[in-house]
């Protein structure tokens, strides 16, 4: 058959071979294992269609890619084992002989992570801003991570380009020497974050007093009486150590006194927004007060939205410092009742009653007993003095 057909195979046209080869399916085996092992050329294959399959055949293969790697000779592996042992032995060593080296160095490490994983988000965050995104769009994490990179981002930034002066790599040792002052949150131990955390809220208990003697000393400027009354009775109570409820700081709102005079942003002295931002640690320029104190309240909305049950402990404890509460020793359900009550005259406030939301922690923490009892070690000291 292939020295019939031998003669017509070189004139035999393209188009007329691939019709040929459609009807006769002769110039393929197939084994029983499904894969091509060889081929045997059709005699009605023109020249065209020949050299094309003669050309994959020749690039096809059947074998299986390997999954193993050459074992390495043993002097390899013995190597192999002993710088295992050694970094291993190496690292159980440094913590043992020096364990404050050992802490730093693990802090130092997990916080460049940290830091590199919150810049990145603080980044999408700020982007997806310019390009129109509003706040109330973002979830409570997000507003968080904003708030709180907004403050970090400075700091470290300024530790970063001295770094890369020449000589400038000496400025790490130096911070960790001060790092309440020359670096973020990102890089402090948990001791540390707990107490410089505590720290910051005392100094900020420490204006409450302040406030409230201010705002009892401009009571007169109400315009209604009824609006004196409701805040004269709330000023009592703070004075007598007792929790004032929401829905009388409501009621407070209500009088419209936190809207215009005489505690509006654009009436207050500046002795009192000087202890006003003091007390939120937050500086005491009125434009900064306001934009602080109106993310805080989106924050508050997003809160509201995702409900309290599904933050951590460590998330309740920043959302309490955060609202003027100190939270040790406070239960789960204290935490919230207080964020609650926060969240109830929060969801309410608008950019004109803003004053009230800067005033709200004097209004609703000052008489805790948290509060109260985190002041006593300055009390007392005070007095023996």
């Amino acid at each position: 058959v292939r020295l019939f057909f031998s003669p017509f195979r070189q004139g035999l046209s393209h188009a007329t071979c691939v019709a040929t080869f459609n009807r006769f399916h002769t110039h393929h085996i197939y084994p029983a294992n499904n894969n091509i092992k060889y081929t045997v050329p059709s005699p009605i294959l023109c020249c065209q269609c020949q050299s094309l399959r003669s050309h994959e055949n020749r690039f096809f293969s059947t074998k299986e890619p390997e999954d193993k790697i050459k074992v390495p000779s043993r002097p390899r592996q013995y190597a192999l084992s002993k710088l295992v042992v050694f970094l291993s032995d190496s690292i159980d060593k440094l913590e043992n002989r020096l364990p404050r080296a050992y802490q730093v160095y693990k802090t130092a490490r997990t916080g460049i992570r940290s830091f590199i994983g919150d810049a990145r988000e603080f980044y999408r965050i700020t982007k997806g801003l310019w390009s129109g995104k509003s706040l109330s769009e973002l979830s409570r994490k997000d507003l968080e991570l904003y708030r709180q990179c907004s403050n970090d981002l400075p700091k470290m930034s300024i530790a970063l380009l001295i770094s890369l002066a020449p000589g400038g790599v000496l400025i790490f040792p130096l911070a960790y020497m001060f790092p309440r002052l020359l670096l973020s949150h990102h890089f402090w131990t948990p001791q540390q974050k707990e107490e410089f955390l505590q720290r910051k809220l005392s100094n900020q208990l420490k204006h409450y007093h302040k406030v409230l003697r201010l705002l009892e000393r401009k009571m007169l400027g109400i315009p209604s009486q009824e609006g004196r009354l409701n805040l004269q009775k709330v000023l009592r109570k703070l004075d007598t150590g007792t929790t004032v409820p929401a829905d009388e700081v409501l009621g407070l709102h209500g009088e419209q006194m936190f809207e215009g005079r005489p505690f509006g942003m654009d009436f207050l002295s500046l002795r009192h927004r000087y202890h006003l931002g003091k007390s939120l640690g937050l500086p005491f320029r009125k434009s900064q007060m306001v934009r602080s104190a109106l993310l805080l309240h989106f924050i508050d909305m997003a809160m509201i939205r995702e409900g309290w049950r599904g933050m951590s402990d460590e998330e309740l404890d920043r959302a309490c410092i955060w609202r003027g509460l100190n939270p040790q020793g406070l239960t789960e359900d204290e935490k919230v009742d207080y964020l609650h009550s926060w969240t109830a005259v929060s969801s309410v406030i608008h950019e004109p009653s803003v004053s009230l939301l800067l005033h709200l922690p004097v209004l609703l923490s000052y008489s805790h007993p948290s509060n109260q009892k985190f002041l006593k070690p300055d009390l007392s000291k005070n007095s023996g003095e």
